[in-house]
């Protein structure tokens, strides 16, 4: 008897054999690109949350500091300061700021106006926000 075609097996191999050539040969997708933009705004968002909950909240104070490779978010009352969120950026990723700390009052003010630059290491791109004096506008610089 003559028989044609494939066994399911040949048929599992095959495609488990194209299927590791083709992961091979494509390229991986770079997503550091848009990690960029990604993180600049969400450190945009995270500055009008604080700007936001410093104008509206009796007894709580507000506020986010910023290192290198990371920044947080933390809240105060009489009992204590205690942190709400951490943000870490990845490895070729870093923040340059002029003040550590940053706080509004309660008309929307910042203790202190700066600008604030998110740097892409290895594409030397940058982000920049700016949060401007009295007002308290924030401004993202694309």
């Amino acid at each position: 008897m003559d028989k044609k075609g494939f066994t399911l097996i040949e048929l599992i191999v095959t495609i488990g054999l194209l299927a590791i050539l083709l992961a091979m040969i494509v390229p991986r997708i770079n997503t550091d690109r848009y990690y960029l933009e990604k993180i600049s705004k969400e450190i945009y968002y995270d500055i009008k949350d604080v700007k936001v909950k410093s104008m509206t909240s009796d007894g709580v104070s507000y506020s986010m500091s910023l290192y290198n490779n990371y920044y947080i978010l933390k809240m105060g009352t009489n009992t204590g300061i205690k942190q709400y969120k951490k943000v870490e950026l990845k490895e070729d990723f870093e923040l340059l700021y002029e003040d550590q700390s940053l706080t509004f009052n309660y008309r929307g003010s910042p203790s202190q106006a700066q600008t604030i630059t998110i740097r892409d290491i290895k594409r030397n791109l940058i982000k920049q926000i700016t949060i401007v004096p009295v007002t308290g506008r924030i401004l993202l610089i694309e």
